[in-house]
């Protein structure tokens, strides 16, 4: 009996999904649990696995189709069964008229994903051509093109032209409605994280978890957050929404893009739990486990580059955060503590924020407080 590969519900608020990559070919042998398609949201990326053993008899919806989740999107036969008996169980389930069923044929075109449009939702000649020409528009503007770069009239090298991906088209639609809506200022802070990089290095010497600077900086950001509630609300329409939960974003660079998987409830977690969130959230990140659920529901983001030795960068805020803190490299410098010349290690912190909600007044008491604490970091093990 035929058994459907449909597109997975992988969070609540998932209602479609792309094919991005099948990992078979039709005709090859699968295993029940095998990772045969990769599927994408607008923002992130998972895998499907085979829901029987058997062989994918057929593939019914292409690379790059988006389809509403449950969808059948393959299916898998048992070994010896006949793709003639497939397709006659599926046409059990497609009315369609003998012309625009011998149409589809003809056109290698897979009846289920076309919406009919005659009597009892029967499928037409002319749905099939209206599918036909869809498919076509749609191919055209979305293949790769070679053009010539032109430059002052004068003609240089061809150049691809090709479609983004569901994550960078994201990235790019929200980036560029949070830099034109939102007025960012951003501040910076010189932190003396000497302490901090003694506590870290003592933490894990006698702990099996292995403490990163993300993990104390996302402590520290609970602290502050708590005495500058501000920073944590947003900004809808006309109303401010103050946020109750410490939601933590923690921004991700793939190999793609960049995500940010959340960490909820913050505010209530100790240390070691963050850390441990932090950590399975970022390996799920980059495995392309996250589901939608994960990445959603953040009041406050924080992005660290000091791994690539960026002294100071301008963030750009997630809505609808009002607020996002860049972190910056760690590097030694001579200090002057008790009228005597120390080296020490300092790292700069960087806040862009929402200056319609927050005011600079406000953002400074919030790095200030958070300064504070990185300093005297021994409240962050409380």
């Amino acid at each position: 009996m035929p058994v459907n590969v449909v597109m997975p519900k992988l969070g609540l608020t998932m209602k479609e999904g792309r094919v991005d990559r099948w990992l078979k070919k039709v005709g090859d042998i699968v295993k029940k649990g095998e990772e045969i398609v990769e599927v994408s949201t607008d923002k992130i990326t998972n895998v499907v696995e085979s829901p029987a053993d058997g062989i994918l008899a057929k593939i019914l919806v292409n690379e790059g189709e988006i389809v509403p989740v449950a969808t059948p999107i393959g299916i898998i036969t048992a070994e010896g069964e006949k793709l003639e008996e497939v397709e006659k169980s599926e046409e059990k389930f497609i009315k369609a008229t003998p012309v625009a069923k011998r149409l589809a044929k003809e056109n290698n075109i897979d009846l289920s994903l076309i919406t009919g449009t005659g009597p009892g939702g029967r499928i037409t000649e002319e749905d099939v051509k209206k599918f036909i020409s869809e498919q076509k528009v749609k191919t055209e503007e979305e293949g790769p093109k070679k053009e010539v770069a032109v430059i002052e009239g004068q003609a240089l090298e061809k150049v691809e032209r090709m479609p983004m991906d569901n994550i960078r088209k994201t990235i790019s639609q929200r980036m560029k409605k949070s830099w034109s809506e939102i007025p960012h200022v951003t501040e910076d802070i010189k932190v003396d994280v000497t302490e901090l990089v003694n506590l870290r290095e003592n933490l894990n010497h006698i702990s099996d978890n292995k403490f990163t600077y993300t993990d104390l900086i996302a402590k520290a950001c609970v602290i502050a957050i708590k005495k500058n509630p501000v920073v944590n609300w947003s900004i809808e329409g006309e109303y401010i929404i103050k946020n109750s939960s410490i939601n933590l974003g923690i921004a991700v660079a793939l190999d793609n893009g960049l995500i940010v998987p959340v960490v909820k409830e913050a505010d209530k977690k100790s240390l070691l739990e963050l850390s441990k969130n932090i950590k399975e959230l970022s390996e799920r990140a980059r495995n392309n486990k996250l589901t939608p659920d994960e990445i959603i529901g953040s009041t406050f983001t924080i992005t660290n580059l000091g791994m690539y030795e960026i002294d100071s960068f301008t963030p750009i805020i997630n809505p609808p955060e009002s607020a996002i803190l860049g972190v910056n490299k760690i590097y030694k410098e001579p200090v002057v503590l008790d009228d005597n010349i120390v080296i020490r290690h300092i790292m700069k912190l960087s806040l862009s924020f929402d200056h319609r909600l927050i005011d600079g007044a406000t953002a400074a008491k919030f790095l200030l407080d958070l300064k504070k604490t990185l300093e005297n970091p021994v409240s962050l093990l409380i």
